[in-house]
């Protein structure tokens, strides 16, 4: 006899998709927080050690640190998914191709989230001083790569392609609009000094949270795109989609 099916749009995944949210927003601004208050009070105050160590393991803007891991996890988690809904569409002798495409660019975000890959492209600055110096390089390549999954979308689930474009624009919005101002700031410089600043922090906290608020919702957006069935065989993905508008779900399994 089948065990119940499992459904990833039920009211589980929806508690576990707000506890995620309020972990991140509590990270977030316990990181903003704490970090403003190390860089703008004297080291001799009493708990500064305390402080400044909860700065460096919670602050968005820094590197190799826990936000750092926990957002290319959640960034990995949308590629991990996009792949099943890949898999699953491909059993159904349809296109998974652009499922794959767009997992791999989510990887590639985590890794960057956790790399920091994108400073390197710092090397080709064209020293106008503006703003951070990989702006000038990563601002084209952002529209590119944006033009290229709105491309790539075409051919995907249209109600799944909807919420995908717009969790990416706000996760670029924030990842580049606000990082941007943040580099306006404080004139393209990288000291700790030209960092402290309160309006410097509020642009962190916002683009931050742009970034987690657009892969969140791509989060959910893929989950919402799988059915997860656990029977006495196994446990057996299957596509939600909606491809020819029938209010019927289109079903396609891999065990």
């Amino acid at each position: 006899m089948d065990i119940p099916t499992v459904r990833s749009h039920g009211p589980g995944v929806r508690w576990f998709l707000w506890v995620v949210a309020i972990v991140f927003a509590l990270m977030l601004l316990g990181g903003v927080v704490s970090h403003y208050l190390r860089e703008n009070i004297d080291i001799t105050t009493p708990g500064w050690r305390i402080l400044s160590a909860l700065a460096s393991l919670l602050y968005a803007d820094g590197e190799g640190n826990l936000w750092a891991w926990a957002s290319g996890l959640l960034l990995s988690g949308i590629a991990l998914c996009l792949v099943a809904v890949g898999f699953a569409v491909r059993n159904e002798a349809k296109r998974g191709a652009p499922y794959f495409i767009l997992a791999a660019i989510a990887l590639e975000l985590s890794a960057d989230e956790i790399a920091q890959l994108h400073e390197q492209l710092a090397r080709f600055d064209l020293g106008t001083g503006f703003t951070f110096a990989w702006l000038t390089i990563g601002v084209p390549l952002a529209i590119v790569a944006g033009l290229l999954m709105l491309w790539v979308a075409r051919s995907i689930d249209r109600q799944l392609r909807r919420r995908l474009i717009v969790a990416g624009a706000i996760y670029l919005f924030g990842a580049v609009g606000f990082e941007a101002m943040g580099g306006i700031v404080v004139g393209g410089r990288l000291d700790d000094l030209s960092r402290g600043s309160l309006p410097y922090h509020l642009l962190v906290g916002i683009e931050e949270g742009l970034e987690v608020t657009g892969a969140l919702l791509a989060l959910s957006a893929a989950l919402s795109a799988l059915t997860i069935e656990r029977t006495v065989a196994g446990i057996i993905l299957r596509a939600r989609l909606a491809q020819t508008g029938d209010t019927a779900a289109k079903r396609s399994s891999v065990s």
